[in-house]
């Protein structure tokens, strides 16, 4: 089957700079900017490797690598033939959430869920699959499903080499989580699941880990809501893998209590080592910038949920504690690591056969809708059926925003017959977004339409007539929650074309739909119920990092 194959590998650049520099002694959180949630992290000797949730986007399940667990480098994808995935009819912010990652006897394991829940629950269909591979990058074995219901799964292996799979079993509704015994191909159950008990029980826990210690089984759980803001995290132990399991006294050992912190929304973590005797926890987190939602004043997650890292040290009596007990910190020292800076490309010149790493489809791409050959040095997206806000149009290109101020430009010629669009966006789902598209106004001249979609609704910002070309640059400047868009066709002279001065509504907050992900920002091409088949050439995509 044809496919759009994407770099399976980031550019590493060395910066000559930092040879001449020493290695700074603290970091900041998060590691990870931007829609990257739910880390779950493997140290393989001196290397670590990190898989996040993706839910609707394609390829999914993203990898990064880190020798120094600050410097993260996206270098692949588990999944990245559509006929291994099939995520066309999931809903926003459905598909592959939650999954782990482990390494056992020389291959690497992905446990997963695919979720289909709609926001009043009258569909929640969930299931909990594995994959395995030798090597990092794969290929990876065909996705094996283990259970038809259930979350949020991960892998423990015993010290007998006995595999277990622990799920997220009664998430809305319930209280815990199961534990399952599997072969030792992880294949299959070999025995039914059963209830890991625990004392109190704030929420349906989510995220569950284990892992062993002193000959204890420690259980590491995410729960939400209760008298915490947002995620915290549990944990509990016991001297058998089924328990019983006692709660630790310092739960949550992790939570966000500090008002005037820059993250917030800790949870989802799994505790681990280093080589060097050090122990962690990534999780996911939000930066909250004061705005308004709906005339309500709360904390707004521009970018999403991101990825923090946290230091975990053990009390006198053998439990983890978050900072020394501080709790989750927006910097601290760093770990005792050899610091080692990469490179995550962002903006394309589109002059390769393959997009680069940072590109993902909105669900599985039409793949005979795009091409980096036909044009040399572009990037060519036919106009494909239906639009921007549907699952069904599929015609879009993006990638994570991962800076609060930063600059989106577009080169792009298109010659639409009449309603055909073209344009640049801030993307969060089918009901959150803004877009800047070209298009054929009914009197046959060329306009540009800034339309955004705020809590589900559509709005025609501007209209700029008489455009006097089908080759236009494009802008998107982002400062926080304040967008405003240009447009050029010298790029050297910037004209007006809106401004949203507050853009609170791009982001997991504003949403109507389910506010895991985070904002995105790409390219697109739609017919909107023409039919027609139009290219749109984009130049290039160029980022503009500002701060």
């Amino acid at each position: 089957m044809k496919h759009f194959m994407l770099f399976a590998f980031g550019l590493i650049i060395s910066v000559a700079l930092h040879a001449q520099c020493p290695a700074p002694k603290a970091y900041t959180n998060p590691v990870i900017a931007g829609f990257f949630p739910d880390p779950s992290v493997v140290r393989v000797g001196d290397d670590y490797y990190c898989v996040n949730s993706t839910f609707e986007y394609f390829p999914a399940i993203v990898i990064s690598h880190s020798k120094d667990l600050v410097n993260w480098q996206q270098i692949g994808h588990v999944f990245t033939k559509s006929e291994d995935l099939d995520l066309s009819y999931f809903f926003d912010g459905m598909g592959i959430w939650a999954p782990d990652i482990s390494y056992y006897n020389g291959e690497f394991y992905i446990f997963y869920c695919l979720v289909q829940l709609s926001k009043d629950r009258s569909t929640n269909v969930r299931g909990n699959y594995m994959m395995k591979s030798k090597h990092i990058l794969g290929p990876w074995s065909k996705p094996v499903q283990i259970t038809n219901f259930g979350s949020d799964p991960s892998h423990f292996v015993d010290d007998d080499g006995e595999h277990f799979m622990l799920f997220a079993a009664g998430i809305p509704t319930g209280n815990g989580t199961k534990i399952v015994k599997l072969n030792r191909e992880c294949t299959r159950m070999v025995e039914e699941p059963r209830w890991l008990e625990t004392e109190g029980k704030k929420a349906a826990p989510e995220g569950p880990h284990m892992f062993k210690k002193d000959g204890w089984y420690y259980f590491v759980m995410a729960a939400s809501s209760g008298l915490f803001n947002g995620h915290h995290m549990l944990v509990a132990r016991s001297k058998s893998v089924y328990g019983p399991f006692e709660n630790s006294p310092n739960n949550p050992y992790l939570t966000q209590r500090d008002p005037n912190a820059i993250n917030f929304h800790q949870g989802h973590g799994k505790i681990f080592n280093t080589q060097n005797g050090e122990w962690f926890t990534m999780v996911l987190s939000q930066r909250w910038i004061p705005g308004e939602i709906r005339g309500q004043k709360r904390g707004i997650s521009q970018l999403g949920r991101e990825t923090s890292l946290e230091r975990i040290t053990w009390d006198e009596n053998g439990w983890p504690v978050a900072n020394g007990g501080k709790g989750p910190l927006d910097a601290n020292i760093r770990p005792n690591l050899p610091w080692t800076t990469v490179f995550n490309p962002s903006g394309d010149e589109f002059t390769d056969k393959q997009l680069g790493i940072q590109w993902v489809f909105r669900r599985n791409p039409v793949y005979e809708n795009f091409s980096l050959t036909e044009k040399k040095g572009h990037l060519r997206i036919y106009s494909g059926d239906f639009d921007i806000d549907t699952i069904l149009g599929r015609n879009l290109i993006v990638q994570r925003e991962r800076w609060m101020n930063f600059t989106a430009t577009a080169k792009l010629t298109f010659n639409p017959e009449s309603k055909e669009q073209a344009g640049i966006t801030g993307y969060y789902d089918t009901k959150t977004y803004v877009r800047l598209g070209l298009q054929r106004a009914e009197n046959g001249k060329l306009q540009l339409i800034l339309e955004e979609r705020r809590y589900g609704k559509k709005s025609v910002l501007k209209v700029t007539d008489d455009i006097k070309s089908n080759t236009v640059y494009l802008r998107m400047k982002v400062d926080k929650l304040r967008r405003e868009f240009f447009y050029s066709y010298d790029s050297k002279t910037w004209l007006d074309a809106g401004v949203i001065s507050d853009a609170a509504f791009l982001s997991d907050q504003g949403t109507p739909n389910w506010g895991f992900m985070g904002m995105m920002t790409g390219v697109y091409c739609f017919n909107r119920g023409t039919g027609k088949r139009i290219p749109a050439d984009f130049d290039f995509f160029r980022i503009e990092e500002e701060e």
